[in-house]
């Protein structure tokens, strides 16, 4: 049985080899056929355009004009070829150049055929054209006699990038709009970016040029008035008699967007509509921009966005529910040419009219974190810091909250207080809060405060105190109650407490309250509890004031090393926001 097995084993080698060797002869001799039939193809082709008289040596519809196809189908050896043929006009330098010194008033000195074949019944890579490369013959065809002037001019097209390089291959379409019959020109920019159109008619602009390549984004000239564009960044050319006109048009590689819509907890958020805009421009006076849409995040929070062009975009919110109270990076984001880009959004409901505060340093541009922003004016006088969020609690009537029995939290309902019994409160109590889930494992808990901050001095010294736990999994955490030195023996007794760095970083919190008394007859009360946070869904150098009514406001934005600023703003929108410059010191 072993011996069979080895043979077995031995004869599988042997004979994956032979038919190995087998595949690739036949494969070498495929190619070889297709190769012979391409070149017989092309060789026909080129024969063709030789024995034309020279002013039919030119493309069908085309320019120069003539009677080969620009493009066609045959078969040779049994193989479907696609024949493209391309005719240009030289001009040579030896009798000078259009526009040169010295300038040549004929300059269509000869003309250049170029024929390449490729295949016509599938893909590369699949079937027959698996074993078959495309393959390109070129001929010069010069005239008999002497050349003459036609009267024509000539039109060179440069394809640029975003960099300013040449775009070598790029497709080039060029369509004399004013031309008597069809003049269509298909074809392709040299290793310099450049295509060189010499002896076509002239036209006050009468060619529409059109340009592209696989992966690039797209570029074509407009007629004024077109699609509405008054003025068109790039009009439809004009060629002039005996003159040359040079046109550039930049086109690069596509690139890609993605949207991510979060909440301040790091849940997805969606759907939300949005407005999308490049700064790029098609038109001026007025503008017009390149690209302009609306976009819709699904409810699993994402947009994916395949094939932008390169360009700096603005995002808007268009939504009657949600707004956008952050993002990463801020508003506008430039997408680089051939690159992936993602884009957090950090939403919000809407609730009134809304303004967000952006904050840049003015040396890096970048955003500035812990600046304090204070908005006031028309009612209102709030400060809130960059970076940060913040939980808070004013109802205690219902929750997963844990006590001793000696805190009463629904009489009245919005407020901490002792138990009475008969006349006298009890002496003292305490009240373990739910979980309060920040979104984030990296989470930064920086500030514990609440309401009153004063009790009666009746209730004695230090009759609210507080103790914070933290911890990742609220199912299986041990919460350890700390206090401001991280230990189990201290408390928080005054507010606006620097929370310990031992609670930090963590997802979870919760605090534990302690409310005492020196006399029964009187008890304190806890109104207002609130814990500011920073977390990786909370947007850099970003606040966002809700709730606002329509209305002048002043913005105040300071931070300790750089110099204070403040300006006047009139909030008139369901959403706007406002970026603020702090320079340092």
């Amino acid at each position: 049985m072993v011996e069979v097995l080895v043979a077995s084993a031995i004869f599988a080698v042997l004979a994956l080899g032979v038919y190995q060797a087998f595949v690739g002869v036949s494969g070498l001799a495929i190619s070889a056929k297709n190769i012979a039939g391409a070149i017989s193809l092309a060789n026909e082709q080129i024969e063709i355009a030789r024995n034309l008289p020279y002013s039919d040596v030119g493309i069908f519809a085309g320019s120069p004009p003539g009677k080969l196809p620009y493009e066609r189908f045959a078969t040779s050896s049994g193989m479907v070829f696609k024949i493209t043929t391309f005719v240009h006009n030289i001009d040579d330098h030896f009798d000078g150049t259009i526009n040169g010194n010295p300038n040549d008033s004929a300059p269509a000195d000869y003309k250049l055929v170029e024929v390449t074949v490729s295949c016509g019944s599938g893909l590369p890579g699949q079937g027959v054209c698996r074993y078959f490369n495309p393959l390109t013959l070129t001929a010069i065809v010069s005239p008999k006699n002497l050349e003459i002037s036609s009267g024509n001019g000539a039109l060179f097209v440069k394809v640029f990038d975003a960099n300013g390089q040449p775009v070598p291959e790029a497709d080039v379409k060029v369509t004399n709009l004013k031309a008597t019959t069809t003049m269509i020109i298909h074809d392709t920019t040299n290793n310099d970016g450049l295509l060189q159109l010499v002896d076509i008619p002239p036209g006050d602009f009468a060619y529409r040029v059109e340009v592209g390549k696989s992966g690039y984004s797209s570029a074509r000239t407009y007629a004024k008035g077109e699609l509405g564009l008054t003025n068109p960044i790039s009009p439809d050319t004009t060629v002039l008699t005996g003159q040359l006109t040079q046109l550039s048009l930049i086109i690069d590689r596509l690139s890609n967007l993605t949207f991510q819509a979060v909440d301040n907890y790091c849940q997805p958020a969606g759907p939300f509509s949005l407005k999308l805009q490049g700064a790029r421009l098609l038109s001026a006076d007025p503008e017009v921009l390149r690209y302009s849409e609306n976009k819709t995040i699904s409810a699993d929070g994402t947009l994916l966005l395949n094939n932008l062009e390169w360009d700096t975009y603005k995002i808007e919110a268009d939504d009657s529910s949600l707004v956008i109270a952050g993002s990463f990076p801020l508003q506008s984001v430039l997408v680089p040419p051939g690159t992936d880009n993602t884009i957090k959004l950090v939403l919000k409901p809407k609730l009134g009219k809304g303004l967000l505060v952006s904050i840049k340093d003015g040396a890096s541009g970048l955003p500035r974190s812990d600046v304090e922003v204070n908005l006031s004016g028309n009612g209102e006088n709030r400060t809130l810091v960059t970076n940060r969020g913040y939980f808070t609690q004013t109802d205690w009537s219902t929750g997963d909250f844990e006590t001793d029995g000696n805190i009463e939290t629904r009489s009245p309902i919005g407020e901490l207080k002792l138990v009475k019994v008969l006349d006298n409160y009890r002496s003292d109590g305490y009240l373990a809060s739910n979980v309060f889930d920040s979104g984030a494992t990296t989470t930064t808990f920086y500030n514990l405060n609440w309401l009153p901050a004063d009790q009666a001095s009746s209730t004695g010294a230090l009759s609210i105190r507080f103790q914070i736990a933290t911890g990742n999994d609220p199912a299986t955490t041990t919460w350890n109650w700390l206090g401001p030195d991280g230990t189990a023996d201290t408390y928080y007794s005054a507010p606006a407490a620097t929370i310990s760095s031992v609670n930090s970083p963590a997802r979870y919190l919760r605090y534990r309250v302690f409310l005492s008394t020196a006399n029964p007859l009187f008890t304190p009360n806890l109104s207002d509890v609130s814990i500011t946070y920073s977390s990786a869904c909370l947007p850099f150098g970003q606040i966002y004031f809700d709730d606002l009514s329509a209305g002048d406001y002043t913005v105040s934005a300071s931070k300790t090393g750089y110099q204070n600023s403040t300006m006047p703003i009139l909030v008139d929108k369901d959403w706007q926001i406002l970026e603020i410059t702090l320079n340092p010191q």
